[in-house]
Parts: structure tokens; sequence; C-alpha cells
């Protein structure tokens, strides 16, 4: 009886400390990401079912890691973002983008972008707004965001990441930023490529030299066309609207700068690589 009792008081104590692990950690993670979105005792909550669901506990009281914890604190603050950004409702909406902007903002100054564009009144500034510019139009279209709301912040990154770029990309063409740290930068990427590291260094060395190739050609919409589509990753419709011309001046310009390059197969196998 007693060696059960004492069993008893182990489960219950390696539970009360789970419980103000994941209650910290909800703390933390509302702070960062969804502040007036959810309660800390509703986010531990949900972080205990949610390990729960995984079967992790299975293990005979083992728990989880303190980076195990974050990512499931971090997935359900991003769904939870998600309907708030997507819902109808002015307040939610409100709330998703002042947590947003936050969110954004430190994501921009943890970034190699952010030295450079301090250099510009009001540069880090422009951007961000043009990010959030673009989510508010995305959040407009029908099944808007990710596909899995969970990857919600990522995809944030990602889209302030291409709006950075093409700010840079506009600031170079005006002869405010070196090749130098044209190189340098475009190299910083927001997407998770620890699960292939060295992908991640191939792609950052094929558009590197990428960049220094095409910032050698004469042609001025040559070089937007081909800097905007192959390494900032904008799309024809939103380059068009940017460059205030039509879609099908894109389309030219591309065709013509790609027949310009193809008598440099090395440069051509790089934009293979970089669009596969």
């Amino acid at each position: 009886m007693e060696l059960q009792e004492a069993e008893d008081y182990s489960m219950s104590t390696q539970h009360d400390d789970f419980q103000a692990r994941c209650h910290a950690l909800a703390e933390r993670a509302i702070y960062l990401y969804a502040q007036d979105l959810l309660s800390a005792e509703v986010l531990a909550e949900r972080m205990v079912v949610e390990w729960e669901r995984l079967g992790a506990q299975d293990a005979q009281g083992v728990q989880p890691s303190h980076a195990v914890l974050t990512r499931i604190a971090l997935r359900i603050c991003s769904r939870e973002l998600c309907g708030a950004w997507r819902s109808a409702n002015r307040d939610l909406r409100n709330c998703a983008f002042a947590n947003l902007r936050r969110y954004l903002e430190r994501s921009l100054l943890h970034t190699r972008y952010a030295e450079v564009l301090q250099h510009r009144t009001h540069a880090l500034e422009d951007v961000l707004h043009q990010t959030l510019e673009q989510l508010h139009l995305s959040s407009l279209r029908e099944e808007a965001g990710p596909d899995d709301p969970a990857s919600f912040l990522k995809w944030t990154q990602v889209i302030l990441l291409r709006q950075a770029r093409a700010f840079l990309l506009k600031w170079q063409q005006e002869g405010n930023v070196s090749l130098d740290d044209m190189t340098e930068l475009f190299g910083e990427q927001f997407v998770d490529t620890s699960n292939d590291p060295l992908r991640h260094l191939l792609i950052i060395e094929l558009q590197q030299k990428l960049t220094e190739v095409i910032l050698g050609m004469r042609n001025r919409r040559y070089r937007q066309v081909l800097l905007y589509t192959y390494i900032a990753e904008i799309d024809e419709k939103e380059l068009a609207r940017r460059l205030e011309v039509q879609v099908q001046d894109i389309y030219l310009w591309r065709h013509r700068a790609l027949k310009v390059l193809r008598n440099q197969p090395e440069v051509m196998k790089t934009l293979r690589l970089l669009v596969e």
C-alpha cells in the first residue's frame, strides 16, 4: 500500500511540474504571438491535450523537452492567430493584425536585412507596412492563408522576406545598395531548411551567383524582372503592379532576358535548379 501511495505521489508531482512548465511557456508564447486571443490557462490546457494526443505520455512519466513544448505552444498560437486573421469579426481581425505587426517587426529586426534597411529613413517601417498590406489583401480571398493554420506564422515570415527582398531590389536599382550587400543579403532564408543543410548551402550559393550575373546585365528591365522573379520570388501580377506595367510586359521582358542568358549554360542550369 505504501509503495502504491509513493508511486501515486510521484506521478502527481510529475504532473504538477508538467502543468507548471506548460503554464510558464504559455505565458511567454501569448506575449509573443497571441495577446488578447488566448489566456495562459487555456493555452496551457491545450498544450497538455496536444501532448497527450501525440501519445507521448504512454512512455511511463517521460515528459517533453523544452523545445518540443515550445513547438506545441507555437503551433497552437499560430492556429489561433490564423483563425482571428481570417475572421469576419472586426475586433478579432484587429487583434490579429496587432499581434502580426509585433511578431513581424521582431522577425525583420533579427535578419541581416535590418542593418541595411536602417540606413534609410522609414525603410523598416515601409517593409513592415507592405507586408501587412499584403496580408490584409490575402485575408480577403476565399481559403486565405496556408493549408495548415499551424504553419501560419512561418507563412507570414516568408511574405515578409519577399517584401524585404523586393524593397532592396528596388533600392539597388536606384544605386543605394552595393552588389556585395545584395549577394550577401539574398542568401538569407526564413524557410526551414534544417532538415537538409547541404541543400540550404547550395541554394544560397546558387542565388549569390545568379544575382551577380543578373546585376551585370545592361538592360534595366531585364535585371528587374529576373531579380524579382527568381530571387525575390514575386509573381507576375504583383511585379506588374509594382513596376506599373502590364502583365504581358513582364512575360515579354523575362522571355527576352532569358534569351540573353541562353549562351551561358551554367546560368540557365542555375535557374532550373532554383525553380525545382
